[in-house]
């Protein structure tokens, strides 16, 4: 994997750095969505369980996202809302005693606004990290974290990157765009792996892989610069979908990197790459309306779980069977346990977004 850096002099003379130059898109222009949505959670090759515990991914409200009705159509037993014990994400659990069948399926409706975020960022105002940004953000700067962790490799990558620039959103960009021209998502190189853990070395390993991979090592990267760099999981509302019925949204990761004077910065690195897409200035600086956010964070710990290890992420939920984790990706030629599927409908559009800068 070659580095390719870019100068922080070359981004200075872009339009306050982040702004969607030679574009005919105009962020600004962008208005909120409330979607309905029904989604399907099934758990698979279950037949002769005696009891399957089960924790489920379900929105709740957030930034740029507010849930405006929530109802659990069907469980297959017992149900309640919890959360995790370190970052509090909600999640619906159901425990089911002796289910009958192979399967079991739970179905949740809810009514949903989603609004876009675009952050017009002038470097000259974006402050420095401090001791208090290190000491309140200790946790996403962590250097040892698993499946993001800050090896000499990558420490040497994000240094050659950046060279001596010392800005926040200058060094952010630089990584940004490294880890876009040097590793390829799945859907732009179908020889890069499809599914997997979602990590870092993995992706310096195979020049790209799933969405988890790549926001990984960009996390890594950052967070060897000293930039608190975070996780975030959802999936996609794709215009395309709208009214179909039941489909498989997948999942979609993106990454978070604080820029003090203006918070938090959501950057997809899979959508600033693609061919035919809204292009990196648009990504790297916020998502667009069509984006459902579910938790945030890995290494999940949740309470009467049997496991011992933290859950990798929960793109989907995490269940046992009989305390045995099911299967989220396929294994061998064993299909996995857990899916989702949803069927949505946009009813409604709001006004214009403020483009947030200083």
């Amino acid at each position: 994997m070659k580095s390719t850096a870019i100068a922080a002099t070359a981004l200075l003379m872009l339009p306050g750095a982040f702004a969607q130059a030679g574009s005919d898109h105009n962020p600004a222009s962008e208005t909120p969505v409330t979607y309905r949505v029904v989604q399907t959670a099934r758990l698979d090759q279950i037949e002769g369980a005696e009891n399957v515990r089960w924790w489920i991914s379900i929105p709740e409200d957030a930034r740029h996202q507010d849930v405006l009705d929530f109802t659990v159509i069907s469980a297959p037993g017992e149900w309640k809302v919890v959360t995790d014990e370190d970052r509090s994400n909600r999640f619906l659990y159901v425990d089911v005693e002796n289910p009958k069948g192979d399967a079991v399926e739970a179905v949740v409706e809810f009514t949903l606004r989603r609004s876009p975020v675009w952050n017009k960022i002038e470097p000259a105002k974006v402050g420095a990290i401090t001791d208090a940004h290190r000491r309140f953000f200790a946790e996403d700067l962590r250097t040892d974290a698993p499946h993001m962790e800050v090896t000499k490799d990558i420490q040497t990558l994000a240094n050659e990157a950046c060279g001596n620039e010392t800005n926040v959103s200058l060094q952010a960009r630089s990584l940004l765009d490294h880890v876009a021209d040097n590793a390829d998502h799945y859907s732009k190189d179908p020889t890069k792996p499809s599914c997997g853990i979602g990590d870092a070395e993995d992706c310096l390993a195979n020049g790209g892989g799933c969405c988890t991979d790549l926001h990984s090592l960009f996390i890594a990267m950052a967070r060897s610069r000293g930039i608190p760099a975070r996780l975030q999981m959802g999936y996609r509302l794709l215009e395309k979908n709208v009214g179909k019925g039941d489909v498989d949204p997948g999942y979609r990761c993106w990454a978070e990197f604080f820029a003090p004077g203006y918070g938090w910065i959501p950057a997809d690195i899979v959508e600033a790459d693609a061919i035919d897409g809204l292009g990196r200035d648009r990504w790297f600086a916020g998502l667009t309306s069509r984006r459902l956010w579910l938790n945030q964070g890995r290494d999940f710990v949740f309470d009467g779980a049997k496991t011992t290890a933290p859950i990798n992420h929960m793109s989907l939920g995490y269940a046992e069977v009989d305390g045995v984790p099911a299967r989220i990706l396929p294994h061998g030629d064993l299909a996995p346990q857990l899916t989702r599927r949803i069927s949505f409908t946009e009813i409604g559009s709001g006004e214009a977004t403020t483009v947030s800068s200083l």
